[in-house]
């Protein structure tokens, strides 16, 4: 996997791209785009990698995704293996410029909230369950809209999260030069390799020849891009993933700590109660019926 630049999928006749995804699984590369995108996941879970951030993404839940911000969605692995009855993912995906009704109506005195909302979108954002439900029916019907009723449509709905004053930035801190296109493919190819690889021991050195530097010199230059040091954005990816196993329910915790990627039960237990402030095991009670 790569990153990939993605070309406007618009059409000339159309001023925005609406499309519902109903499959077995999001088949998705580390990719940025000129557009921007508004993601509503009906059905699906997995992980997201959102500029430099990292958390799970759940049904019900709505994002919008900046012009050139690199992103993916990865579902669980159970989706690729297909051995879930009747799992799929259904999104529905909306495409649109920032001046996708021209310059002109962007610059307009009412339209300052959406251009503001456009601006913060750099970041990354994740509407609250409010504003979701709020405009659910409405993403729905954008799906089949045509004409005129689908403009309305879609300015209804982006009035709506312009006012949420509740939605977060996924990426709340940001060094630029982490989306400078000339640093995007270097870091696709170690973010790509993470993702497909956090459950094994991942050597350091291995990540640098990946660079194509020196073992400090990536160090340096992962926590520059990333405001992380490299293995706390890998032990991130790896609770993330332990999360997902333990609101499910059916491994034992020391199971969960190895197919996670963690060597010791010891260490698995400290990670996890610094990014999630519990222990595993208060976590996996929470979600008990």
């Amino acid at each position: 996997m790569r990153l990939t630049y993605k070309e406007i999928e618009l059409k000339p006749e159309k001023s925005f791209l609406v499309r519902r995804d109903t499959v077995p699984c999001i088949e998705q590369d580390w990719h940025f785009h000129k557009e921007l995108e508004l993601i509503y996941f009906l059905k699906s879970t997995g992980t997201r990698y959102v500029g430099n951030s990292i958390d799970r993404f759940q049904p019900g839940e709505l994002y919008l995704i900046g012009s050139d911000l690199p992103h993916l969605f990865r579902n669980d692995k159970e989706y690729y293996e297909h051995n879930i009855d009747n799992q799929v993912a259904d999104v529905i995906v909306v495409k649109f410029v920032s001046d996708f009704l021209g310059s002109d109506f962007i610059s307009l005195t009412e339209s300052q909230n959406l251009k503001l909302l456009f601006e913060k979108a750099n970041r990354g954002l994740k509407f609250s369950s409010y504003v979701s439900r709020l405009v659910h029916d409405v993403m729905i019907e954008l799906v089949e809209s045509t004409g005129m009723l689908s403009v309305i449509g879609i300015l209804g709905i982006l009035d709506v999260l312009s006012s949420d004053k509740n939605c977060i930035s996924l990426c709340p801190e940001i060094n630029n030069t982490f989306f400078r296109k000339d640093e995007k493919e270097r870091m696709a190819k170690i973010i790509s390799y993470l993702t497909q690889n956090f459950d094994k021991k991942i050597e350091l050195e291995k990540m640098a020849s990946i660079a194509h530097m020196t073992p400090n010199s990536f160090c340096r230059y992962f926590k520059k891009q990333t405001q992380k040091s490299f293995s706390q954005y890998l032990n991130e990816i790896r609770i993330r993933n332990a999360c997902k196993l333990l609101i499910e329910g059916k491994l034992q915790i020391t199971t969960i700590c190895y197919q996670s990627g963690f060597n010791t039960i010891t260490n698995f237990n400290r990670q996890f109660r610094t990014f999630m402030n519990v222990t595993p095991s208060e976590y996996m009670k929470k979600f008990q019926v």
